[in-house]
Parts: structure tokens; C-alpha cells; sequence
């Protein structure tokens, strides 16, 4: 589990004492409820969670109709799988409905939004996992998993999310929270059984194909072979995932227990460095028009750039800034369309030191790219 305290994410202090609950009969899956940027997804903008988090704080501590003594929810879990601790365990939660819908439950939210991001990631399912988990370890919750919907009207936690819930809360992997599994063969001694799939191909304990190969002859290569007693084959064993595990660790990967970074089930950031391209199914790379420079992009005036500028927020979902029904791309830079750019600046950690919404060059080439 990797668990972000509140003074690790730089929280507020409570406006005044939370009250104290003994337990729950279990948790309540939430989410956001609003636009989340897709670019909060993307594996180099995990240094913008933590400002996330403080940002809903600042939000609910704003709210005078509710007035929330502090964050709402009892933890929150981002897409890349971190669990940021919020009111945190034998906390009352704020979040569910009414005082007797509090005490009932902790309040758990994931990072999703009405727009935008609104599909979880299964890291983030992961992390909801092991929120629920920490819940009821350290803080005496339930068995129950709930949506906040159940017993309450409203949308939240989302279709997408409550679908989950409703099929057992479980890991991609198939393991609950309760313990139980669905996969024929469990992970034992330590040792991560589970599959992931990347561009349409599988890793992990029983995957099987010339990709497997591919995999175990790049770890001997790379001197990370210690584990296979004959040498690599096309179906992936516990040599495989020792082997991945010890290259992992090289990178600097910590935590080798089954769904931690250097379990030895390959991400797409260590397959990529292993083998120094991903196999499976091939993506074309989108070609980034040239730059057209700043003077395309006056606040009150059009130029054709700004249509394709339109075009990259709208296939990113940066759109929640818009004067109709929804964001229309067109040439004119409107200050909708400013603050949309400001948006992805924000949520791109590249970018997120002076996110004007004026595009540059960087901006541009992230954008469109």
C-alpha cells in the first residue's frame, strides 16, 4: 500500500476537533463528482496528486452551506494507485448524506470525475482496495462496501465505479477486499500470481506467447536472470517474476509484495526499459504541426492555430470551461479556451509551474502530441 499521510500532502489543520468513531459497518466508495482532468492519468503527473488533494480540501473548507470542519472524505485515492490519508481512521466522515449515514460508514473517494477522467484506472482500483483495507485494519470498519448512492440520492460514486462496487469491489487481479479471489491460482510465499496487459499483450504468472520469451531473454541479457533454473520459455513462471523483480529494484522500484511497484509484474515504464520499445499493438505516433507562435494566441482574436489547439483539449478532455452546452473548437482564443489550456497546464507536471493558459512552444508539442 502506498499511503501519503495528511502532513505528506500538506494538509490544513481541521477548522475544529473531528468527531471520534469507534467503527463502521464498512466503507463507501465516492467520487469527485466534477471535471477531473484525463492528464491526471498520465504516468508523469503523479507529482500533481498531492496539490489535487489539498485543492478539494481548500474547496470543502470554502463551503459555508456545508461547513466541513475539514476534507470530507476519510481517504482518497489517486489514479496512479496512492492512498492520501483525509479524515483518516476513527474520524467521522463527512461525506455520505446526513449524520446517521456518517456514522455508518468511512467515505472513501476516488479521483474521478463526471468528465474528463471518469473510467478508473486499475491502479487506482488497486489503491481502493487497499483503502478499504486500511479502513478496516486500523480503523475498525465493516465488511460492507457500499456506493454513496446506496441510501442516498444521488450520481456518485459514477457508473463506471459502482459497477465495481456492485461486482465485489475487487482488484483487476480478482482478489477483494474480504480476502477472496478469483483467479485459479492465488499469489503464495510472497510472490505476485497476477496478470497485467499491456498493448493488448499478457505478463505475469501463466502468460504465455513469444512477447514471454522475449521478456526472459532480455532479463538474461541485462544480467537478471539468476532465478531461471533452464532459461527463459513463452510461459511466464516465478522465475519470470523474480528475474523482473531484481530488474525492477535496479531502477530503483521499491516494494516487492504483490501490487507494490517491484512485485515483478511488469508496468510499461519497466517493460519499456527492459526492452526498449513495447510490443503489441502498434500505435502511430500523432505528427505535431509546427508551432505557430505566440501572436496566434491573443486573448479576443482568431487564428486558424487555435481550432487545432481546440482540437487537442477536446480529445484530452480538457473542456470543463465553455459558454454553451459544451466547448466548441473554433479559431477564436476565447478566455473559455484560456482557461481550458490552464487547466492541462496545471495537470501537466511539465508545465505546472506557470500555467497562464497562453500556449508555448512545450504546451503546444504536449497538447497535440
Amino acid at each position: 500500500m502506498k499511503l501519503v499521510t495528511r502532513a505528506g500532502w500538506g494538509a490544513r489543520p481541521s477548522r475544529y476537533d473531528l468527531a471520534y468513531i469507534a467503527s463502521t459497518k464498512g466503507t463507501k466508495v465516492h467520487y469527485e463528482g466534477t471535471y477531473v482532468p484525463k492528464g491526471l492519468a498520465d504516468p508523469g503527473a503523479h507529482g500533481s496528486c498531492a496539490g489535487h488533494v489539498r485543492d478539494i480540501q481548500a474547496s470543502h473548507l470554502a463551503n459555508t452551506k456545508e461547513n466541513y470542519s475539514d476534507i470530507a472524505y476519510s481517504a482518497l485515492v489517486c489514479p496512479h494507485g496512492t492512498v492520501f490519508e483525509g479524515r483518516g481512521q476513527h474520524r467521522q466522515t463527512g461525506a455520505n448524506g446526513d449524520q446517521a449515514l456518517n456514522k455508518a460508514h468511512y467515505a472513501v473517494c476516488a479521483m474521478l470525475g463526471d468528465s474528463g477522467l471518469v473510467v478508473p484506472t486499475d491502479a487506482m482500483l488497486d489503491g481502493l482496495v487497499d483503502a478499504i483495507g486500511w479502513l478496516r485494519n486500523g480503523g475498525s470498519a465493516g465488511a460492507e462496501v457500499l456506493g454513496h448512492r446506496d441510501g442516498y440520492a444521488t450520481a456518485c460514486p459514477g457508473d463506471p465505479l459502482y459497477a465495481w462496487v456492485k461486482a465485489g469491489a475487487k482488484r483487476p487481479d480478482g482478489t477483494a477486499p474480504q480476502g477472496g479471489t478469483s483467479t485459479p491460482v492465488p499469489s503464495v510465499g510472497g510472490i505476485a500470481r497476477y496478470q497485467v496487459v499491456i498493448n493488448g499483450l499478457s505478463y505475469g504468472f501463466g502468460a504465455k506467447g513469444s512477447h514471454v520469451t522475449e521478456v526472459g531473454k532480455a532479463l538474461v541479457k541485462a544480467g537478471y536472470g539468476k532465478h531461471y533454473r533452464v532459461g527463459p520459455s513463452e510461459e511466464w513462471t516465478d522465475a519470470d517474476t523474480r528475474n523482473f523483480s531484481d530488474f525492477q529494484q535496479s531502477l530503483g522500484f521499491e516494494g516487492t509484495a504483490p501490487h507494490q511497484d517491484a512485485d515483478g509484474v511488469p508496468g510499461p515504464v519497466s517493460l519499456q526499459r527492459l526492452l526498449g520499445h513495447l510490443p503489441g499493438k502498434e500505435v502511430k505516433a500523432s505528427v505535431v504541426p509546427p508551432f505557430p507562435g505566440r501572436s496566434a494566441f491573443v486573448l479576443g482574436k482568431s487564428h486558424p492555430a487555435v481550432t487545432t489547439l481546440d482540437g487537442g483539449l477536446v480529445r484530452k478532455g480538457y473542456t470543463r470551461h465553455h459558454a454553451g452546452a459544451k466547448y466548441e473548437p473554433g479559431p477564436l482564443f476565447s478566455e473559455n479556451c484560456r482557461r481550458n489550456v490552464a487547466d492541462f497546464q496545471r495537470a501537466t507536471p511539465a508545465l505546472a509551474g506557470d500555467p497562464d493558459g497562453y500556449p508555448g512552444p512545450l504546451t503546444w508539442q504536449l497538447l497535440l502530441s
